[in-house]
């Protein structure tokens, strides 16, 4: 019996590691494009492990970008593989760019390779890209970050959560909403500022002003997901108030002869559908006030009730232009028939189109933010020369 459980021991050990490979002996794939040309397709892979060719350290690498070209994403990739010298592994992708020509053609055929391929982990971001093909934005480099792929989804990441006109979408999230009838989806975008061949120099990571960078676009809209339109900045924030997806977000309000500059905390949403395809939305929240250009006296209650509802028309605003560009290409972002199907089956099963009812629903909208205030910047001086004098 012992001698069975030590061969056995022995076969295990050896069995193990059978298909063990060596990092180095990947091409590690940070960064993933999809662009159109004439063959279909141009898939790119940003390769993030590539050691350069006077290693300073174990820790200095550069970038390369391996391209190719197919009437499939499929076959573009066998032809990457073709071109590198290593095995490509794309289980590491941080983010995946669209370039908006292959969006407006439709984005299922991406979405059904991404889903079927088995190494990837599809927990990577989604983004378009706008007036650049999504392998030059790709290969734009950042003296604030290592490899590109990093810079754009770090920057993705950090600015959805400051800045409440950016969404970052992961795959899965992407999945969800595609997969779920009776929903539109919405992404982000990349474009590039600056010269886009001096961006993919090295020279562009090395200096203190960098001569290209990518900028985040407001949000795409998208109808049976194909793209069909890119909104503004004021409708890109009202569409993401609705959608609840803000927690924090600053507003510029004028007031008086000069402006208050207000940051929300735990903004919230609530969109609720009625049986006869009415819809309420009601947005609450707190806020408090970050900047003063004009003279205000924030011990004043009165003063304090005006500015909350100056804060309160400014979200209510944003939220009619978003409502407005989402009927104008009847694009339900806020899965309006989802709910209204989830809700009253039995009077959906009797509607033919929806699509068709979507640009005559009727919105109303109700905001409600409390304000936090102590006093004004004027009296918080006053009060530390005070202070000093004392």
């Amino acid at each position: 019996m012992k001698k069975i459980l030590i061969i056995i021991s022995f076969l295990l050990c050896l069995t193990g590691c059978y298909n063990y490979k060596e990092l180095n002996d990947y091409a590690i794939a940070t960064g993933m494009s999809i662009d159109l040309n004439n063959e279909g397709y141009e898939v790119s892979f940003l390769i993030s492990n590539s050691p350069k060719s006077n290693i300073s350290s174990s820790h200095d690498y550069r970038t390369v970008i391996y391209s190719g070209s197919g009437k499939t994403i499929y076959e573009c990739i066998k032809k990457i593989g073709m071109i590198s010298p290593k095995e490509i592994y794309i289980g590491h992708l941080s983010i995946i760019l669209i370039s908006e020509d292959v969006a407006k053609k439709g984005i299922n055929e991406s979405i059904d390779f991404l889903l079927q391929e088995p190494r990837s982990k599809k927990n990577f971001y989604i983004a378009l890209t706008k007036d650049n093909k999504a392998k030059d934005v790709l290969a734009i480099t950042s003296p604030l970050t290592d490899f590109p792929s990093q810079n754009l989804s770090s920057n993705l990441k950090t600015t959805s959560q400051l800045q409440g006109a950016i969404i970052a979408t992961d795959f899965n999230k992407l999945l969800y909403n595609t997969v779920n009838f009776g929903t539109d989806i919405y992404l982000s975008g990349f474009k590039i500022k600056g010269d886009k061949k001096d961006g993919s120099n090295q020279e562009n990571i090395e200096s203190n002003n960098p001569k290209a960078y990518v900028e985040l676009t407001p949000l795409a809209l998208f109808k049976d997901n194909k793209l069909i339109s890119w909104t503004t900045f004021n409708e890109s924030k009202g569409i993401n108030i609705i959608n609840d997806n803000i927690n924090n977000a600053y507003f510029t309000i004028k007031y008086k002869k000069g402006y208050v500059v207000v940051e929300t905390d735990k903004l919230k949403t609530n969109l609720i559908i009625k049986k006869n395809k009415d819809v309420y939305i009601k947005t609450t929240g707190k806020a408090s006030i970050n900047e003063i250009t004009c003279n205000i006296d924030l011990k004043d209650q009165k003063e304090l009730k005006k500015i909350e509802k100056k804060i309160e028309e400014k979200i209510k605003k944003l939220e009619l232009k978003a409502i407005s560009i989402t009927k104008k290409y009847n694009s339900d972002v806020f899965a309006t028939e989802l709910k209204y199907y989830r809700n009253y089956q039995k009077e959906y099963n009797k509607i033919k189109n929806w699509k068709d009812i979507y640009k005559d629903i009727n919105f109303n909208t109700n905001v409600d933010i409390k304000l936090n205030a102590t006093g004004s910047i004027t009296q918080s001086l006053e009060r530390s020369n005070n202070e000093k004098n004392n």
